[in-house]
């Protein structure tokens, strides 16, 4: 039998390490490259995808502008802006717009001093008969009044700086108006909760009037302690057939009373100027989302608020 030598034994052992390491640096070399030319893939996808939902941004805004050209007297839920539509492809990808009108919402940064002739206790007023519809309590009106007023006195139900500075993690009222609405959060009375529950139908983004055409029930009902549940199915059947053009269409076609049309009328209106508007663009495993507020007003619309996801 043939015998290695210790010369060829440490040989052969030191070829085989340098051989081991040799395919350890190859694999890993390997795995790098395409651990890297995934994240290339995921970063071009995800750019592409953030580009897709500027682009359906683009192509809302352009939507609401012609709108306002071609029916600039009411906006209504009939109209092509409001319209739920597909995914739309757009090369190896998609984008999805969805137009919300902001002034179909309860403007909370009105209750402080009100707007036109709606005076800050009317506001509170209607805000108080919305959120009774959800069996919540006066008290959180008086709260977001005291967060946003510019003074410390704290109404009956509220809570100033003093209540603040007392919790755990303390901080100060804010005395300011609202620049978005998850600060609600931090207002006594409002959790996650509540703040789901009442999220969908306010707004910080509105000269205060509700569009009569496009309100929800909730919105239509806080108008008036007589303007009932009916009558606020009755407005919402009519202007499916037949959008109000004008306020006193509300009075001459819906069965209320000329005491609840001169309550109402005073907070409601039949145009739109502010609208929220979701894109999101997804392409492979990528998914970008953009949040918009826009004021259309004049020839040139603007953006308010512009949030990435």
């Amino acid at each position: 039998m043939m015998k290695i030598n210790n010369n060829s034994g440490v040989a052969l052992v030191i070829t085989l390490l340098v051989l081991a390491l040799l395919i350890t640096v190859i694999l890993d070399f390997n795995l790098g490259m395409r651990v890297e030319a995934k994240a290339a893939a995921n970063f071009r996808d995800d750019t592409k995808a953030y580009y897709l939902a500027r682009s359906g941004i683009t192509f809302a805004i352009e939507l609401l502008e012609e709108d306002k050209k071609t029916s600039s007297q009411f906006d209504s839920l009939n109209e092509l802006w409001a319209q739920k539509v597909p995914p739309i492809p757009v090369g190896d990808g998609y984008v999805q717009v969805e137009i919300q009108d902001e002034d179909s919402r309860i403007n909370i940064n009105k209750l402080a001093a009100g707007f036109g002739t709606v005076t800050g206790d009317n506001m509170r007023a209607y805000m108080t008969r919305f959120l009774e519809q959800f069996e919540l309590k006066e008290e959180i009106t008086d709260s977001i009044t005291d967060w946003i007023d510019a003074d410390d006195i704290e109404r009956i139900g509220g809570a100033e700086s003093s209540y603040y500075e007392s919790l755990e993690e303390s901080y100060e009222a804010k005395n300011n108006l609202l620049h978005s609405l998850q600060e609600l959060r931090l207002i006594k009375g409002i959790d996650d909760d509540i703040l789901t529950m009442i999220h969908g139908f306010l707004t910080i983004h509105s000269d205060g009037k509700i569009n009569v055409n496009t309100a929800s029930k909730e919105a239509l009902i806080s108008l008036s302690e007589e303007l009932t549940g009916d009558i606020a199915d009755e407005i919402i059947a009519f202007r499916l057939e037949n959008p109000f053009q004008q306020v006193v269409d509300v009075k001459n076609n819906i069965s209320i009373s000329d005491h609840v049309y001169t309550e109402i009328s005073k907070f409601i209106d039949i145009k739109s100027n502010y609208f929220s508007i979701s894109s999101t663009g997804e392409i492979n495993q990528s998914r970008r989302t953009i949040i918009a507020i826009i004021e259309r007003s004049g020839t040139k619309s603007k953006i308010k608020y512009w949030r990435g996801e």
